[in-house]
């Protein structure tokens, strides 16, 4: 079979666009920024946990004004009532015995949600949001409604208690994207939170519901190299070989998520390295499973990926522990980041590879200003 690519793609052009202006803006987020937008072009949902003030918001409401679509957003509390979620009893059809919701802003007709704190809401919002998120459906007064949302956004500072009953794992399950929003983490970060004062995106372009249709259309249509086939079955064998086993259900989402990545990356059929996003994916137990996930997967789709972050890491503990006004120090630090450059010289070029390399040689250059300012 010929592998498919949209052809200069106008659609796709705007999620290049817009994954850009994310990453460039909120602070060593760059893979959260690739979750969501891979999670709208699979149509799919993304669940962020993280403690307060990891920029998890700032993302969400800026991919929500991205899409120009009916919106929906809450912040669950233990309060927290269906009506906020599905809307309240029409009055008018209490008259005539009928017990209908009015939908009219609600999840209901959302084409893009943000739930917040999810793990607050009581069992009403719980289980209302199963089949919403899952099916795609909401009933109402026996009416079957056919909801039209694309993506849900959920956030939360911690992951549900493994003791959390049946309601919360089979809510966590309805999010195919999961990830831990960690810290700043990079000397280079943290200069920049401290001394930019406005982190809030600020995207060129829009989309709407009916081009988001489109991404998905056209990343469903991307095939699968036998390298990439090959791989994703390896990943599995493994995994099973740790105890970890994906439902069938994640195991099928998982070739579409890989679809909708292959998709944001350009590729014209998914290969091994577009397995990067299925970390992410393919674990059920938040506590020990996603780093194992993450070795895994990166060992066989990624072994460029993961060696250029275990370089970033080794780069990240030499600026730590340097002080650039003691010259010895300076020119240690210098000599290390140098052999770290020549090793990301003998690995495959990518987007990815040539941004950490550009990185460590801004690095470089600042301790060598630094040591010259110092003398």
């Amino acid at each position: 079979m010929r592998a498919f690519k949209p052809t200069a793609c106008p659609v796709q052009e705007k999620f290049v666009t817009a994954r850009k202006e994310l990453s460039d803006t909120l602070i060593e987020h760059d893979e959260e920024v690739d979750l969501v937008l891979t999670a709208l072009v699979c149509q799919e949902h993304v669940l962020l946990v993280s403690p307060p003030g990891c920029a998890k918001s700032l993302l969400l409401d800026a991919v929500m004004k991205w899409l120009h679509g009916r919106r929906f957003t809450i912040l669950l509390t233990k309060f927290s009532v269906p009506e906020e979620i599905a809307g309240p009893i029409s009055v008018a059809a209490l008259k005539e015995d009928r017990y209908r919701r009015v939908t009219v802003g609600k999840l209901p007709e959302a084409d893009l949600a943000f739930i917040d704190e999810i793990w607050k809401g009581s069992s009403a919002i719980l289980n209302t949001l199963l089949k919403i998120l899952n099916e795609r459906v909401f009933e109402n007064d026996g009416e079957v409604l056919k909801v039209p949302l694309k993506l849900c956004l959920a956030a939360s500072n911690e992951w549900p208690a493994p003791d959390s009953g049946k309601e919360l794992t089979a809510l966590m399950d309805r999010f195919l994207v999961r990830k831990t929003v960690r810290p700043i983490v990079s000397a280079a970060g943290r200069q920049r939170l401290l001394w930019t004062r406005d982190y809030t995106p600020k995207l060129s372009t829009s989309i709407t519901p009916a081009e988001v249709d489109q991404a998905h259309a056209d990343a469903l249509g991307l095939v699968w190299s036998k390298e990439g086939k090959d791989a994703l079955e390896a990943v599995l064998r493994e995994l099973a070989k740790e105890g970890i086993q994906p439902g069938d259900r994640r195991q099928f989402k998982a070739v579409g998520a890989a679809q909708a990545f292959a998709y944001l990356n350009g590729g014209s059929q998914v290969e091994p390295e577009h397995l990067e996003v299925l970390a992410h994916v393919l674990w059920d137990d938040p506590t020990e499973q996603p780093a194992k996930v993450a070795q895994i997967v990166a060992k066989i789709a990624n072994p460029t990926g993961m060696r250029i972050n275990q370089l970033l890491l080794e780069a990240e503990q030499i600026l730590a522990t340097t002080d650039v006004r003691q010259l010895a120090q300076a020119a240690a630090a210098t000599a290390k980041l140098s052999e770290i450059d020549k090793q990301f010289g003998t690995l495959k070029g990518n987007g990815r590879l040539e941004r950490a390399r550009f990185y460590v040689r801004e690095q470089i250059k600042k301790i060598k200003l630094a040591s010259i300012e110092a003398i």
